[in-house]
């Protein structure tokens, strides 16, 4: 499906770009802060938005197609990835207010982690 495919490198693209403008260094001078560490600039906003309109948009598709994820639902595997992914959001929500250093990036990989398998289970 080319349509398809097509759509998949936009929502990467959408998504890469945004992580690469947000981890690009900036001034240091925050829209507002989170924790003592962490607060977006703007240039961190403008990256956050298009990474956001690219990630909607990869979970929009996917729960356009939920019922082929959902028919493993009462699997030990699915199980375990519903446990990854709320390890994963614990782990960013909690590193990112409380300073936790790197933690965050644990947690991000579980994310992506569990977030990959279900689109490949979707759209297989």
């Amino acid at each position: 499906n080319f349509i398809g495919m097509n759509k998949v490198v936009v929502i990467v693209s959408l998504i890469l770009l945004g992580l690469f403008i947000v981890a690009l260094p900036d001034s240091d001078i925050r829209l507002f802060s989170i924790s003592k560490d962490h607060g977006p600039s703007l240039q961190d906003s403008i990256g956050l938005i298009i990474l956001l309109f690219g990630y909607l948009w990869f979970i929009k598709l996917l729960w356009n197609r939920r019922e082929k994820v959902f028919k493993y639902k009462n699997s030990t595997i699915f199980i375990l990835l519903l446990f990854l992914f709320g390890t994963g959001l614990v782990l960013v929500i909690a590193s990112v207010l409380n300073d936790f250093g790197y933690w965050w990036i644990c947690g991000v990989v579980m994310l992506v982690i569990v977030q990959v398998i279900a689109f490949f289970i979707a759209f297989k």
